[in-house]
């Protein structure tokens, strides 16, 4: 089968939807092309038998006023809930509220307080997440709650990682005293530390679901990219896979928001790109229906200690009742890994085997009954910000520009750490992009 539409969509996560919907209110025919089976990327809510649940923790929250209320009312016909943000970390066999309180405020605060802990911060401009932490907050701080946990989440030691991370999701802004100001009084200045939020009852698929709906763009699942064909030194057309079946769609401008490595595959030998530098963090998240005495009081709980084999468990009867159907208390549990690796190829059963014996799990939810269990393997999750990765991120960015026609957006597509808002916003960055581009021509 051939097509022809004006704007090529790759990927269907909410950054390709917001694209391809912006491009459709100005009139411009636009195709989705989506590999999965189903869209909604990484903002998902899958199903396991009765049950419901995220690909993890997603919560709407904005600091632009305008883009929170498009997101209201593209979703004027669920049911928005406003829970109050509620977390914590459980570390040592203690739970500390998150963000903390005035009491524990003051545990959080003790590496700062201790004497002997402030060694002398690095010199010069951080290289590594580690020089950025403690230039800012100490070797105390970073010891206790930073140097454990960022290595179970990403595999590597702050050494081995990038400041860029901590510069876009804390600011640069970060030090000592702002952090014992904001500890002390229970209140942090980060967007991402908001008391409240705003979630979809149903999930959070509802979000992805109510962009395919209002957009209305053709969607193909299912389809595998196989190669660009180019034009005039511009890609033109796209060759891809179908239940088998080899498709072609013709295209005059080119969005993608699926993951960067994922492009550059299709765009061998581009100068001064290497794929295999581009990386990637992956994730498995163990759904488990569970009966329990009672639900924790948080949203989700940290883990950092190397005795809970899950670095994250989401509390779902806490983000909306309708995920805790008939007397169940379940709960998402988030094991961070590399794709191909041995807890990436456990089945739901031997994960929960893995889980439940550990004595985080024990606190977590004490005596407790099992039911339904699922599993989901995101391969992309997160973008792997490791030390010395910009320069050969710039060196991909600067040969894409080569290409007017083509343009990428949204957390994998643009390989920037971006919440929900920051996709919606770079999304439509790039569709204005491509509106002037076919306007021009």
């Amino acid at each position: 089968m051939e097509r022809e539409t004006d704007v090529l969509v790759l990927g269907g996560g909410i950054s390709g939807l917001a694209a391809a919907g912006r491009l459709k209110a100005a009139g411009l025919d636009v195709v989705v092309l989506e590999k999965s089976a189903e869209t909604g990327g990484l903002s998902r809510t899958a199903r396991a038998g009765d049950f419901a649940f995220d690909l993890g923790g997603h919560r709407l929250y904005f600091s632009d006023g305008a883009v929170r209320q498009w997101t209201v009312d593209l979703l004027k016909d669920s049911r928005l809930l406003r829970p109050r943000r509620s977390s914590a970390v459980f570390t040592g066999g203690r739970m500390l509220r998150y963000p903390p309180t005035f009491l524990n405020g003051l545990l959080y605060a003790a590496p700062l307080l201790l004497p002997g802990r402030r060694r002398k911060p690095p010199a010069g401009q951080a290289a590594t997440l580690k020089d950025w932490l403690e230039k800012r907050l100490g070797a105390g701080v970073h010891d206790r709650y930073f140097r454990d946990y960022t290595r179970k989440v990403w595999g590597l030691g702050t050494d081995e990682l990038s400041p860029l991370w901590a510069e876009r999701r804390i600011g640069g802004g970060f030090s000592v005293r702002s952090l014992l100001l904001e500890l002390f009084g229970g209140r942090l200045s980060s967007k991402e530390n908001v008391n409240t939020f705003i979630y979809p009852e149903k999930g959070i698929g509802e979000l992805p679901a109510a962009l395919l709906a209002a957009a209305g763009p053709a969607v193909i699942a299912g389809a595998s990219p196989l190669e660009l064909v180019f034009r005039n030194g511009r890609p033109a057309e796209l060759l891809y896979d179908r239940a088998g079946q080899k498709e072609r769609v013709r295209f005059k401008a080119l969005v993608s928001a699926m993951p960067l490595r994922s492009l550059l595959e299709l765009l061998p030998g581009l100068p001064g790109t290497e794929p295999a530098a581009i990386r990637y963090r992956s994730l498995v998240v163990l759904f488990a229906a569970l009966r329990r005495k009672k639900s924790l009081p948080y949203h989700w709980v940290y883990f950092p200690d190397s005795d809970a084999p899950f670095s994250r468990a989401c509390e779902l009867a806490n983000w909306s009742p309708k995920l805790a159907p008939g007397g169940w208390l379940p709960l998402t549990l988030e094991f961070f890994c590399d794709e191909g690796d041995a807890v990436w190829g456990l089945d739901a059963r031997d994960l929960a085997l893995l889980a439940f014996a550990s004595p985080a799990m024990k606190a977590l939810a004490g005596d407790f009954e099992p039911g339904e269990l699922a599993v989901e393997r995101l391969p992309h999750a997160y973008p792997l910000l490791y030390a010395g990765a910009e320069a050969p991120l710039a060196a991909v960015r600067s040969a894409l520009a080569a290409f007017p026609n083509l343009f990428t957006c949204g957390r994998t597509g643009s390989h920037a750490y971006m919440d929900t808002e920051e996709c919606l916003l770079d999304s439509w960055a790039a569709a204005d992009r491509v509106k002037d581009l076919l306007k021009n021509k």
